[in-house]
């Protein structure tokens, strides 16, 4: 315990010091949110619900509405995605909030709100669903088949750039960025197309066919796609598809029962719904691992996948009927669980700090 003669001594100390200094060091900010997982839940459509939760893995505990917390508002209505990004040496979180059609920027370290961008044409939605960072720039790719691109200096768009039906996702390769076009809401005639947009000078460079409804999109070490094509629900099944991203055809197809996936150092996680269980693809060797690593038929809805790279931990969402609080289980690399912990309404990305 430190008793009030040690702290008279320290204050005179540092009054000492700071005094024979001519330019003192600036302030090191520091953030309680430096141990943990920045979780988004997605909340129900129409809702108005969305939000963030923060699990402390120091303590254990989640804060299950943090946002709102610190910020005196809610996040809006059904988060897409979140992604982390550093701009000028500092660390943001933007976060792409679908029906509300805004994507909100927060201090990566405080969580305070820095700016809401409306992502609107004229007086319509947009909807952004997902979000990607490149050369100071934020692309929102929108579900009305637009691509929109944020000066992150003045937080303005300067660019709208016409995709296909209802783009889903993106990946980045090089200065070229692959947008999957599902075309979800012109069932039953899904688009199959996925866009390049150059970003060098924001222009679609090309557009080339694959399957139908494809809604998730990962570049390899060997810089080749693997695009998910989930179907029509009905008669035509899921599958996996390689893609050769020189001749922008498909190299190989694979009919998997996948939903969920993530991709992380040459392994694609995926479940399988056919064995209610999570399995691995590996993209070095082109080959499925038809043993399960985590069973998931206690899972009442699997949710998302998420991998914490730096400490090599996977951690699975259980969506717990969508109307009831997610709960987190988290597994190590060989597939053995660890601990679980419960966040909000239908949680998809983690961020790990």
């Amino acid at each position: 315990m430190i008793t009030q003669k040690a702290i008279f001594f320290i204050v005179l100390l540092f009054i000492g010091f700071t005094s024979c200094k001519k330019d003192p060091k600036p302030e090191i900010v520091s953030s309680k949110f430096s141990n943990g997982i920045i979780c988004m839940n997605e909340g129900l459509f129409q809702q108005n619900n969305a939000n963030l939760s923060y699990h402390n893995l120091d303590s254990n505990k989640t804060d299950l509405n943090v946002f709102a917390t610190i910020n005196g508002r809610g996040l809006g209505d059904t988060a897409n995605d979140m992604i982390e990004y550093i701009y000028q040496g500092k660390s943001y979180i933007a976060i792409a909030v679908d029906v509300s059609s805004q994507v909100e920027i927060i201090d990566g370290l405080t969580l305070k709100t820095v700016k809401q961008i409306p992502i609107f044409n004229g007086n319509s939605a947009r909807s952004p669903r997902a979000l990607k960072y490149y050369n100071n720039y934020l692309y929102v790719i929108n579900f009305d088949g637009t691509v929109s691109q944020i000066d992150l200096a003045s937080f303005e768009i300067i660019n709208n750039i016409t995709c296909g039906l209802n783009p889903d996702n993106a990946t980045i390769i090089n200065d070229r960025m692959y947008i999957v076009n599902s075309g979800g809401l012109n069932y039953p005639t899904y688009d199959s197309t996925v866009t390049i947009i150059d970003l060098n000078s924001n222009t679609v460079s090309a557009t080339f066919e694959t399957k139908i409804n494809c809604s998730a999109i990962y570049k390899d070490e060997q810089n080749e796609l693997y695009i998910i094509s989930r179907g029509n629900y009905n008669n035509i099944t899921p599958k996996l598809l390689r893609i050769n991203t020189t001749t922008n055809a498909i190299i190989e197809t694979f009919n998997i029962n996948l939903t969920v996936s993530t991709y992380h150092n040459n392994i694609l996680y995926y479940y399988n719904d056919t064995d209610k269980a999570i399995h691995k693809f590996n993209t070095n060797t082109e080959t499925i691992n038809n043993t399960s690593l985590i069973d998931c038929s206690s899972f009442q809805n699997i949710y998302d996948i998420n991998i914490d790279a730096k400490n090599n931990l996977i951690y699975l969402t259980d969506a717990n009927g969508y109307t009831n609080a997610s709960i987190i289980k988290c597994y190590d690399m060989l597939g053995n669980y660890k601990y679980e912990f419960t966040t909000g309404l239908n949680t998809g990305a983690l961020l790990f700090k």
